[in-house]
C-alpha cells in the first residue's frame, strides 16, 4: 500500500483509538509533524496527499507505538506549548498542563495591580519552567524572576526555555524557599498535591511523569502547607502567594493559609469549573509566624 500523509494519519488515529488512548487524532497529528519537521498541525491538511517513502512509514509507526505503550506526546517530540509558547520537555520534568495557565493569568493580573517599582517573583516547583517564564514574557512591569526546583533535570531544562524565551531567571536547586534570599512580592507555584492513594491518576502519567513533582503525602497538601508557612515568612507585606491545587482540597488549602497567616484568600475555578488556584495576601503588619 501506498501511504500518504493523511491516510497514514487516519489509520494511526483508529490505532490510537482502539487502545483507549484519549486524544487519537490530535496525538496521530502531533507526532506525524513531529516526525515532518512541521512546526504547525496545517501543514497536514495542505500536505495531505504527500507519499511517503518506506523509511518516514517506518519511523511513524514507531513514533505510534510508543504512544500505545502510554508514553505522553510530549516526552516523543520533546517540547509542549503552554500560553501560547513551546516548552522544552524531557522525562523527569513535569508535562505542562493548560489548566495551570489559569495561574499565569492571575499572576499577571495580580502583579499589574501591585504598587512597587520593581517586583521580586518567585516559582517555586519550577518544572519545565512554563510558568516563571510565561510571566516574565507578558507581564509588563519591571521585575527580578527567581525559579526554584529539587530537581537539577528540571533546573537544566527550565534554564534552557528561560534563554529560548529570552527571559532573565535566577534558578535555585533547593527545596521550596529555602536558600532564597531577600523578601519578594509573589511566591507561586504548581506544587506536587496528589495523594498516595489517589487512583484517578493516568496510567501513562503514573508510568512516565516524575513522582517527586505529583504526588504530596497521604493527604496531597502536605506541600501546600508547608509553602505556605515559608511564603508567608519570605513574602513582602502586600505580596501574595498563589497556589495551583487537585480536586476537593479547597478546604484543606484554605486552611493552611489561614494557618500560615494570610487574609483576603480567593479561589479561582478552572476551565473545567472546578477550584483550581488559592490566592491569599499578606496585608497585616506585625509578627509573622513562627
Amino acid at each position: 500500500m501506498k501511504w500518504t500523509v493523511m491516510t497514514l494519519v487516519k489509520r494511526a488515529s483508529e490505532i490510537l483509538a482502539e487502545r483507549g488512548v484519549s486524544s487519537p487524532r490530535l496525538d496521530a497529528e502531533l507526532l506525524m509533524c513531529h516526525l515532518m519537521g512541521w512546526s504547525n498541525r496545517v501543514k497536514i491538511y495542505t500536505s495531505y496527499d504527500r507519499p511517503l517513502a518506506p523509511d518516514e512509514v517506518e519511523s511513524y509507526r514507531q513514533l505510534i507505538k510508543r504512544r500505545v505503550a502510554g508514553e505522553p506526546v510530549a516526552y516523543i517530540t520533546g517540547e509542549k506549548e503552554f500560553f501560547g509558547l513551546k516548552f522544552a520537555v524531557a522525562p523527569g520534568v513535569l508535562i505542562p498542563r493548560p489548566e495551570t495557565e489559569l495561574l499565569v493569568e492571575k499572576s499577571i493580573e495580580l502583579l499589574e495591580r501591585i504598587d512597587r517599582e520593581c517586583l521580586r517573583v518567585v516559582d517555586v516547583g519550577t518544572g519545565s519552567g512554563c510558568v516563571v517564564v510565561s510571566i516574565a514574557k507578558f507581564l509588563k512591569r519591571d521585575a527580578e524572576f527567581f525559579a526554584t526546583d529539587i530537581s537539577e533535570k528540571a533546573i537544566k531544562i527550565a534554564s534552557r526555555n528561560a534563554r529560548f524565551h529570552g527571559c532573565r531567571v535566577t534558578f535555585l536547586k533547593t527545596d521550596l524557599l529555602k536558600g532564597l534570599n531577600g523578601k519578594v512580592t509573589a511566591v507561586i507555584s504548581n506544587p506536587p498535591y496528589i495523594s498516595y492513594s489517589d487512583d484517578r491518576v493516568e496510567k501513562s502519567v503514573r508510568m512516565f511523569e516524575p513522582p517527586e513533582a505529583l504526588y504530596a503525602g497521604a493527604k496531597g497538601t502536605e506541600v501546600i502547607e508547608r509553602l505556605a508557612v515559608q511564603a508567608f515568612r519570605k513574602l513582602e507585606f502586600g505580596g501574595f502567594l498563589a497556589v495551583e491545587f487537585g480536586e476537593g482540597q479547597t478546604e484543606s488549602v484554605r486552611e493552611a493559609f489561614e494557618k500560615a497567616g494570610f487574609t483576603d484568600i480567593a479561589i479561582f475555578k478552572d476551565f473545567s469549573g472546578k477550584d483550581r488556584i488559592a490566592v491569599g495576601f499578606k496585608k497585616e503588619q506585625g509578627e509573622e509566624n513562627a
